[in-house]
């Protein structure tokens, strides 16, 4: 007799309870609270120094002022913590719900699958020894299917009394008083440990100290950690970029409902408002990145907040929203911005780097790709502002720029990707000096519409190495022309013209068929646009098809009169190979 065992059908799944949408509203209650304890604490201050009065009755008064303010504002704190704690819990609920949907799905598969298997089993009369072989081969397939089925559900089982076990432990830290104005007030003992370990951003530690202190963490530290912690954890360099994402969307959400309600309520400052106007900017800027489709499958590779500090540069903001997977991606490019680019601008930032991942899909070589905006230094304030004819917040930025890079790099230990810098503009001089003075850990670096390459004198000062330095140059552009060419063409003061014979650099074509007669500020900002010679040739740098790069002569001094750009004679092409709106260039 022949026995064929069918595997039990298995596990019963068991989805989680509980609404992320009333957790939502519950996080945005308890923020709408910490703006209010936040004003008290901000009054009490302005309250503490009355004019006309004077003695022991003052003295107590201010005493009392100072200590309801800071009481105010520890708990403030302590509320802002427990609020952050439950928009994650509100996330991680979400996402264990998705999880759980496709448990479903997948134990349906298999049920029908088992379902069929049974009913050839019974419709065989005479079966031979191959029918037998194959329905063993079909039951044992089912087996491990179930097996792994189970396995997977056991671990979401688990994730999601940690999810609230985390949750009470927030919950918990700042039911009394005194817990709640405690330094670690609403941080749980976990957190708290985890953060006492060596290699824990804000210690000092090094990027790749950083790297090994997550790797080193329980979930359930890690987990605690993001959700006390997320003002550290999202700036941390080293960390991976899908930690620092979620850190900076729960500051996000932070800000969101806390201004919007002091907005509200008539209380923000101009400071605030700025900050609050930031925090708009970077939230249709992520929801744009979020939705945004990979040209050739149709996928969306998702939004990472890399970097948000919205007050920073007396409100200028910070900011860095990528295009894709920076933890995975085999082909990453960082673009960085120039003069009067501020948070307010991630919508158009992010643009750009949706479209640099368009080109760089197109015709490419099927290597996944991850493309950010990255504003992480005080650009200047426009075309005639002192900062932008003088060198000093370029090399600020351009050791920002290097420190941000080995944080990328040290996130991802044993899997390089392949990494391109592109500086358009005064980003230009700034990656300048990233790569000449901080040894920028690029593999490919561009400068576009560059107005001077700053302390660099060659290509060959640059840390990528030769034949790695690329430049794009529109012979309109009115910025790029400020860049020095011998004696009777040095207007800017930024270094030399990397597009010039003298700086050696592979230059490419990067003229726009819409280009000006005369130099203008309008093709400055053409080098992104979709279907341009400069894009596709962007998106080939990031590639790494360096071949597939259409060159361009370099400008030359001719010593006794301006220098000379071969770009200008050229008729742009309106036909550029790998257009998105190409159809036979799509595969």
């Amino acid at each position: 007799m022949t026995t064929i065992t069918i595997p039990a059908s298995e596990p019963e799944v068991r989805e989680p309870e509980g609404s992320p949408a009333g957790a939502d509203q519950l996080a945005e209650r308890l923020f709408t609270a910490v703006g209010r304890y936040d004003e008290v604490a901000t009054e009490a201050g302005h309250l503490q120094a009355l004019q006309g009065w004077w003695g022991e009755a003052y003295d107590a008064y201010r005493e009392a002022a100072g200590r309801a303010g800071d009481e105010h504002d520890a708990m403030a704190t302590t509320l802002r913590r427990v609020a952050r704690a439950v928009a994650a819990y509100a996330d991680d609920l979400r996402a264990h719900q998705a999880t759980a949907d496709d448990l479903l799905a997948r134990k349906r598969d298999l049920d029908a699958d088992r379902s069929g298997l049974v009913a050839d089993i019974n419709a065989i009369t005479d079966a031979t020894l191959q029918d037998i072989e194959v329905m063993r081969g079909r039951a044992a397939d089912l087996r491990l299917a179930y097996r792994r089925l189970v396995e997977d559900h056991t671990d979401l089982q688990r994730a999601v009394r940690e999810n609230e076990q985390r949750l009470r432990q927030a919950f918990e830290a700042g039911t009394s008083l005194r817990d709640a104005l405690s330094a670690t007030g609403g941080a749980s003992d976990t957190a708290v440990e985890a953060m006492g370990r060596d290699g824990a951003p804000g210690s000092g530690a090094s990027p790749s100290e950083v790297q090994r202190w997550w790797a080193g963490l329980s979930e359930a530290q890690q987990q605690a950690a993001l959700a006390a912690y997320p003002s550290l954890l999202g700036q941390a360099d080293g960390l991976p970029a899908g930690v620092r994402d979620e850190a900076n969307r729960l500051l996000l959400d932070d800000d969101l409902a806390t201004l919007a309600s002091q907005r509200d309520d008539g209380t923000l400052s101009a400071e605030e408002e700025r900050r609050l106007e930031n925090a708009e900017q970077t939230r249709d800027a992520l929801a744009d990145a979020d939705e945004f489709e990979d040209p050739t499958t149709g996928e969306q590779p998702g939004g990472r907040l890399w970097l948000y500090d919205p007050g920073a540069f007396d409100g200028d903001g910070r900011v860095a929203v990528a295009v894709g997977d920076l933890d995975t991606a085999d082909d990453v490019a960082v673009s960085v911005p120039g003069i009067t680019t501020e948070a307010r601008d991630a919508v158009t930032g992010v643009s750009h780097a949706m479209n640099l991942y368009e080109a760089t899909r197109f015709n490419g070589d099927d290597s996944s790709v991850a493309t950010m905006f990255w504003l992480g230094y005080d650009t200047p304030e426009g075309p005639i502002d002192l900062d932008t004819i003088t060198r000093g917040r370029a090399e600020d930025g351009g050791e920002r720029l290097a420190d941000a890079i080995d944080g990328l790099r040290a996130s991802r230990p044993g899997d390089d990707a392949h990494l391109t810098v592109i500086g358009h503009s005064y980003g230009s001089t700034t990656t300048s000096y990233a790569a000449t003075d901080h040894d920028l850990g690029a593999d490919d670096v561009a400068l576009i519409g560059s107005p001077g390459a700053g302390p660099a004198d060659t290509a060959d000062d640059f840390s990528p190495g030769e034949g790695h330095v690329w430049v794009g140059r529109n012979s309109r552009d009115a910025v790029a022309f400020f860049g020095d060419e011998g004696w009777l063409h040095t207007p800017g003061g930024l270094g030399i013209d990397p597009s010039s014979e003298d700086f050696d650099a592979s230059r490419f074509e990067a003229e726009s068929v819409e280009r000006s007669t005369v130099r203008s500020l309008a093709d400055h900002s053409r080098y992104y646009d979709h279907d341009s010679e400069s894009l596709y040739n962007l998106g080939r740098i990031v590639d790494g098809q360096h071949d597939a790069v259409n060159g361009a002569d370099q400008s030359y001094d001719p010593w006794w009169r301006w220098a000379d750009d071969p770009e200008g004679e050229r008729e742009p092409s309106g036909d550029v190979p790998g257009r998105s709106d190409t159809t036979q260039d799509q595969p």
